[in-house]
């Protein structure tokens, strides 16, 4: 098995890291074999080294690209605290609640979401975020504006969970106000194993889970789960597809990583894992459900930024989407996109694609399309600057500006400021 490696030097010394423990699964996302950068690709400069994908080939870059770039995500924090205090805290919310809870003002959130769509044109997928969001004391209020706004599609609520599991009332409510649509649950979930929950969380949350994704479904309000991935959990990916597909409301899975942000971010990393070892995992445990076939880079931002792949299921059986369909035929988006342009990235590839229609038909189907998404966030030990420039999941800042979420979360001097 081949592994593909960064290797990067800065004044404070030389650095490498694994990106990809099987190179297959990296070079999918290029495209064309002559797209692989300095093996005779047109990535290469003169000198044999690689050129970067936008910087050098773009022209008319302006000083922040990522308000001409589409925006498919839009996370906005709407509290800096939070009800726990996670080890592995990108964010590394401080615990807050009560008198103590430290929150945006409902009219700072609604003018920091208007600057944008007033700049860049309606939000697709509006991502609430924190700190806890569910801690908002006006969370109802913002979302009845958001679910009224007519340049607002989609929310998405990202949480631990705990508030909707101790009072079934928020979701009723949350369950009401979206009663014909436009909200899913992004819920914080590392598994049904004891093992990781207390490094993870510092503590075993699994029942507290458990009664949220219970109020959840008595809401009628979906479910995706975003589960942390570590050496400690990695074993456990199988069972919990197995779970999710169990449970018609929950209706995906985002696996992400850890990476080395926030309350990690002076750590020293341990074994690094990355989208191989998630692809390579979910197909073993799968015994035979899944296979590589089922999956496919997205084709809006850089496709080494998120993979995505589906199950089918029906009627108590579930299917793997390569039995229904050949993704290697709808991946026209990969063949020369070494040669991004700020007019590529202007438009979502999810909206000008074959493939991103077959998408939207099959998260249109709702519980039949069981969505399968790895999710490799970075931080400063895996740094790619294309990467960053070509971002179409972009936090709104404090500020107001748009910033790309890696970079974002990885402790610059100016996001900090921006805090």
């Amino acid at each position: 098995m081949v592994r593909d490696w960064v290797n990067r030097k800065c004044r404070k010394g030389s650095h490498s890291v694994c990106i990809a423990s099987d190179a297959r699964f990296y070079w999918l996302a290029t495209g064309k074999e002559e797209n692989r950068c300095c093996a005779g690709g047109a990535c290469c400069d003169a000198e044999g080294t690689a050129a970067g994908t936008l910087g050098k080939n773009a022209s008319g870059r302006g000083a922040n690209p990522l308000e001409t770039l589409s925006t498919c995500l839009a996370l906005i924090e709407i509290v800096n605290s939070c009800n726990l205090a996670c080890p592995t805290c990108y964010a590394d919310a401080p615990v807050g609640t009560g008198a103590k809870l430290d929150f945006v003002p409902l009219e700072e959130v609604q003018k920091r979401v208007e600057g944008v769509i007033a700049r860049k044109g309606k939000i697709e997928i509006l991502q609430l975020s924190g700190g806890e969001p569910t801690l908002h004391p006006q969370l109802a209020d913002l979302c009845r504006w958001a679910k009224n706004h007519a340049q607002i599609d989609f929310l998405l609520l990202n949480t631990n969970g705990v508030r909707l599991a101790k009072e079934p009332e928020l979701s009723r409510e949350l369950g009401e106000i979206f009663r014909t649509g436009g909200l899913q649950v992004y819920l914080q979930f590392d598994g049904t194993q004891a093992e990781g929950q207390q490094e993870l969380r510092g503590g075993d949350l699994r029942e507290m889970k458990a009664k949220a994704l219970q109020n959840l479904a008595a809401a009628n309000i979906p479910v995706t789960l975003a589960m942390t991935v570590t050496p400690q959990n990695i074993t456990q990916i199988g069972e919990v597809i197995r779970f999710g597909l169990g449970d018609e409301n929950i209706h995906g899975i985002t696996f992400q990583p850890e990476f080395w942000s926030g309350r990690r971010h002076s750590a020293t990393p341990r074994t690094r894992l990355n989208t191989a070892d998630i692809l390579l995992a979910a197909v073993e445990q799968s015994t035979g459900q899944l296979r590589f076939e089922d999956f496919t880079p997205l084709p809006c931002g850089d496709p080494n930024c998120a993979t995505i792949g589906y199950l089918i299921r029906r009627e108590g059986k579930v299917w793997p989407v390569s039995d229904f369909l050949d993704f290697t035929q709808l991946q026209g988006f990969l063949q020369d996109k070494i040669h991004y342009t700020l007019e590529d990235l202007a438009k979502c590839g999810c909206e000008n694609q074959p493939l991103g229609e077959l998408l939207k038909t099959l998260e249109a189907t709702r519980s039949m399309a069981f969505r399968l998404v790895v999710k490799p966030f970075m931080d400063a030990w895996t740094w790619d600057e294309d990467r960053i420039d070509r971002c179409c999941t972009h936090v709104i800042r404090p500020d107001g500006k748009l910033d790309s979420f890696c970079r974002y979360y990885s402790g610059f001097p100016d996001t900090q400021a921006a805090l």
